[in-house]
């Protein structure tokens, strides 16, 4: 992708919710009449909490290192990780740009704060002074919270300052949300005081909680009863009566930004100083500044219901993509079936890369630090590409045209502290379903990409199983010292054997070593050991391939050999070879004593069932007979 844009990037944990996608919404309208697109890195892992700074995460705000940003905006309230936002703001003051950070101080940064109190005044005048209310009860947040107090303080001035008693039975801790604000409001009723004229709320949350008891108790918002509250959130306006409240003038702040970042482009110079978002008061029907309609409320309905039926539909795909996944056991498998099973909206686009390392047989220096890409598309297309690429070249490695995105949202694939990758959507506009989307998207291919480790790591895990369960059975049918079969291993590979050849006929050679005694006796048990391996190889020689050998325990040998002919296969040829075999052994000549051995064959003719115990007994009584002979001819 050509580096055209002039880009902003935005660091922000839980993008979706209402405050953050707002001031995300003002940035964009303002900015792109000054030809600015954003780069949102959504940052919803552990930096949601207080906790340590994992590799993950810093490996994921570094990607913002290698984007021709000129500015970095960070959403301070959202990200709870103190290390995190410094480490933000530390890629920022290396690059030497603009770097803004909200409801946090960070070293070098513009500071951006909210003005809580100067809105909430205005909405607590407008009430008393000018809808001249005289009873008025209060729905505050949590009793000690200092964002609390300080509306609950700018309550009692207002009431003070015209002259209205401050009645502590008509303040309530609602806690900023439902379940608390209820119980308030139910108490507010139950009171002796004569009912309120209006209740101010902290915040809109417990606003909708006060309209929904009051209603529900015969009571009209706003006939009987004024409702107001704080923060603006996107339910006030879907109810009815639309909710009077205050709203952070989020355009001015947009504004502030981007002339900062006019003057660095101008300077060259960063130079840090405070900026207060102030709230403005919307007096909409709960407080009976607007008549009542419901012309907007089929079109909420709809809206809903398409979200609604959207959620459906994008978490059916995702589940048909992690069920597609289920028999996968590489990352190449799972870059073929990603295009046949994503689903996203036509105007999206969509992309998504991970570390080259997760491939089969990528390791080594040559990976570290290269991407591959798993698929990219748009217009409801999407392929697998599949290309390697250098992690500094990601923004390169997109292939989206210029015009087909104005924000762009990047989300971290990755599970627990383990990084696989992330990825990246293109919008020309984006709502909280749009960004919620995106969430489920990147936890769900998440976890796919963990369940096709998992597999090729169980695969793997079975192959080694399967070998190691292969050495322990050779082991246990092998004679450790000669390498030959031992009793067991004879008696198997002689079955299987008889059932796979189509020799004519089976030989059964019985082998005994002369005078292993005398040699252990007076050479010692190596030199044993020495004579019993040569005699094994010899026996091994001499019988073939189609042949089965073993050692039957001591010096003691049986052998059965599978031929059509056995003119070769007698007592005398067998012993000449054999004793010619143990005489080329090397070292065999260096020796102070001889090594020897005794046979006796047996062949059958397999037009019946071999009885192989038969042989064996009758080899071993030729083989001891021809033992005695040599002794004798020895003395």
């Amino acid at each position: 992708m050509e580096q055209k844009e002039k880009l902003i990037g935005i660091f922000v944990a839980r993008a979706f919710e209402e405050n953050n996608l707002n001031f995300i919404h003002a940035l964009h309208r303002i900015g792109k009449k000054q030809g600015y697109k954003l780069v949102i890195f959504s940052l919803d892992t552990c930096v949601e909490r207080n906790l340590e700074m994992t590799s993950a995460e810093l490996e994921f705000c570094g990607l913002a290192a290698y984007l021709p940003l000129e500015a970095y905006v960070i959403l301070g309230e959202t990200i709870k990780n103190r290390d995190m936002i410094d480490c933000i703001a530390g890629i920022a003051a290396r690059r030497s740009i603009p770097c803004f950070c909200m409801d946090r101080e960070a070293e070098g940064c513009y500071l951006i704060c909210h003005n809580y109190n100067s809105g909430f005044e205005q909405m607590v005048r407008h009430v008393i002074e000018e809808h001249g209310v005289r009873r008025v009860n209060m729905l505050a947040g949590f009793e000690g919270n200092e964002l609390s107090d300080a509306r609950l303080q700018v309550f009692k001035n207002v009431l003070q300052e015209n002259g209205i008693p401050v009645e502590e039975e008509r303040i309530g801790y609602g806690q900023f949300w439902e379940t608390p604000a209820q119980q308030e409001m139910e108490r507010f009723l139950q009171s002796e005081l004569p009912m309120p004229e209006a209740i101010i709320c902290a915040n809109d949350a417990m606003a909708l909680v006060a309209c929904n008891v009051l209603e529900k108790a015969g009571y009209r918002v706003p006939e009987d009863v004024i409702v107001t509250g704080f923060d603006g959130i996107n339910d006030g306006k879907y109810y009815l009566p639309t909710l009077s409240t205050c709203v952070p003038d989020y355009d001015a702040t947009a504004w502030f930004i981007l002339d900062k970042v006019l003057e660095w482009r101008e300077s060259g110079q960063v130079r840090p100083e405070a900026f207060t978002i102030n709230y403005v008061a919307e007096k909409n029907q709960s407080c009976g500044c607007q008549p009542k309609d419901n012309e907007n409320r089929n079109e909420i309905i709809r809206r809903l219901a398409s979200s609604l039926g959207d959620c459906a539909w994008h978490t059916h795909a995702m589940n048909e993509m992690v069920t597609g996944a289920l028999p996968l056991q590489s990352m190449e498998e799972l870059t073929q079936i990603l295009p046949k099973t994503e689903y996203i909206p036509k105007q999206y686009f969509r992309y998504a890369a991970v570390k080259q390392e997760l491939f089969r047989g990528s390791t080594g220096k040559d990976v570290q630090g290269s991407m591959v890409s798993l698929f990219s598309g748009g217009g409801g297309r999407y392929f697998s590409s599949g290309e390697s690429f250098a992690v500094e070249d990601w923004y390169e490695s997109i292939s989206m045209p210029d015009d087909r995105w104005e924000i762009m949202l990047l989300r971290l694939l990755s599970a627990g502290k383990t990084i696989y990758g992330y990825t990246v959507d293109g919008f020309k506009n984006v709502g909280q379903r749009d960004m919620q989307r995106c969430d489920e998207f990147s936890m769900f291919l998440s976890n796919t990409i963990n369940l096709v480790l998992q597999n090729q790591q169980l695969n793997i895990l079975k192959h080694n199983l399967m070998q190691a369960n292969k050495e322990l059975a050779n082991l246990s049918e092998l004679d450790a010292m000669t390498e030959l079969y031992n009793r067991r291993g004879f008696y198997k590979h002689f079955a299987r054997m008889a059932a796979e050849t189509s020799r004519k006929y089976a030989v059964l050679v019985s082998v005994d070593m002369n005078r292993l005694k005398y040699v252990n006796d007076n050479y010692g048990h190596v030199e044993g050991d020495f004579a019993i391996c040569t005699l094994a190889h010899a026996v091994r020689e001499i019988c073939g391939e189609e042949a089965v050998c073993a050692r039957f325990g001591g010096d003691e040998f049986d052998c059965i050999i599978f031929a059509d002919d056995i003119v070769e296969l007698t007592e005398e040829v067998l012993g000449s070879r054999l004793q010619q075999c143990i005489d080329q052994t090397e070292g065999v000549s260096q020796k102070p004593y001889p090594i020897t051995a005794s046979i006796g064959v047996v062949s059958r003719e397999r037009t019946d069932e071999l009885d192989v115990e038969q042989m064996i007994g009758k080899a071993d009584t030729l083989m001891y007979s021809n033992k005695r002979k040599a002794k004798e001819n020895r003395s």
